[in-house]
C-alpha cells in the first residue's frame, strides 16, 4: 500500500480564496458607499449649474445640455438617496 502525503496547502488555499472574496466584497461596498456620497452631493450642487444656462437662454445645444443636466441630476438623486452624511464620519 502506498502512502500519499496529505497536503497542508489545501486548507490554506481555501482560506486564501475566502479572504480574497471577503476583501473584494469590502472593496465593492466601499466603492458603492463613496459613489453614493458623491451622487448625494452632486444632486445638491448640480442645480447651481442650471442658473447660468437659464439666464442666458436655451438656444441651440444649450437646451440639450440642460436636459442632460436634469437627467444626470435625477440619476444622482436616485443613487445618492440612501447616503447619510452623519454616518460617513
Amino acid at each position: 500500500m502506498s502512502h500519499v502525503p496529505r497536503s497542508p496547502d489545501l486548507p490554506l488555499k481555501r482560506d486564501t480564496i475566502a479572504c480574497a472574496a471577503s476583501t473584494a466584497s469590502e472593496l465593492v461596498r466601499s466603492v458603492a458607499r463613496n459613489l453614493r456620497g458623491v451622487s448625494f452631493w452632486a444632486a445638491i450642487v448640480l442645480p447651481a449649474v442650471y442658473l447660468p444656462l437659464l439666464s442666458g437662454g436655451l438656444a441651440g445645444t444649450e437646451a440639450l445640455l440642460f436636459v442632460g443636466l436634469i437627467a444626470v441630476n435625477a440619476g444622482a438623486f436616485v443613487f445618492g438617496h440612501d447616503h447619510e452624511p452623519a454616518a460617513a464620519r
